[in-house]
Order: C-alpha cells, then sequence, then structure tokens
C-alpha cells in the first residue's frame, strides 16, 4: 500500500497537460510536408531509372571512359523505352529529376511499344 501511495503521489507532481502531448506520426507528417523527392546524383550501369514529368523511361547501358565529342569527358550511354540510344555527360544535372525504376516495369513499357508480329504470308488458291 505504502508503494501505491508513493506512486500515485509522483505522478500527481508530473502534472502532465494534453497540450504538451505530441502524436509522433503527425508530427513527422508535418516535418517532412513540403520536403522534394530526393533526386539522384549518379546513374549506375545496368540500372533502370525514369522521368515521371515526361513518361520517359531509360536503361543505362554503360559510362565511357572519355568522349571525344563531349570535351574528353565520360558519358552515359543509354536506351530508353522506344529501343532509341543516346549519350550524355556524367553530372549531377543529368540525373536531376530522374528516379529509379524496377527492372519489370522498364520491360514492361518495352514490350507495349515493340511493333506487332508481321503477319503469315499469304498463299493464294493454286
Amino acid at each position: 500500500m505504502h508503494l501505491q501511495k508513493r506512486t500515485r503521489k509522483i505522478l500527481g507532481s508530473l502534472s502532465l497537460n494534453d497540450d504538451k502531448v505530441v502524436n509522433l506520426e503527425e508530427y513527422r507528417k508535418e516535418k517532412n510536408k513540403g520536403t522534394p523527392i530526393s533526386t539522384l546524383k549518379a546513374f549506375l550501369p545496368d540500372e533502370y531509372y525514369i522521368l515521371p514529368e515526361m513518361g520517359i523511361m531509360i536503361h543505362v547501358l554503360f559510362v565511357t571512359d572519355k568522349s571525344i565529342h563531349y570535351d574528353e569527358e565520360e558519358v552515359y550511354i543509354m536506351e530508353d523505352q522506344y529501343g532509341n540510344f543516346f549519350a550524355d555527360v556524367v553530372g549531377e544535372e543529368t540525373c536531376e529529376g530522374w528516379h529509379e525504376l524496377h527492372k519489370d516495369a522498364f520491360m514492361s513499357a518495352v514490350e507495349q511499344n515493340s511493333p506487332p508480329d508481321p503477319p503469315n504470308p499469304y498463299r493464294g488458291a493454286s
């Protein structure tokens, strides 16, 4: 009994007010509100990325050592979901706005954009 009285006395002296209680989940939501989604700093070979604003997906094939046409800088060699190949200089600005993409999503887009199989040859009546 003595312990219960002592516990009540200690808890009563704390005088917790509801206005000082913070909902951790709401605090985190408010803290992260307006925080931009981080963008990539560099592409990695054999990885997939998407630029949501334009609906473009890329597969980074490899990175060159020194390009003659790009002032001897390193260059990303990439392909998009339509089968186009292109290059861009390695740099943080190159990756702005791009987000990682799963390979399955890229492959699905490739399949949807592939031309249909040609029709079988027509054989007339002989």
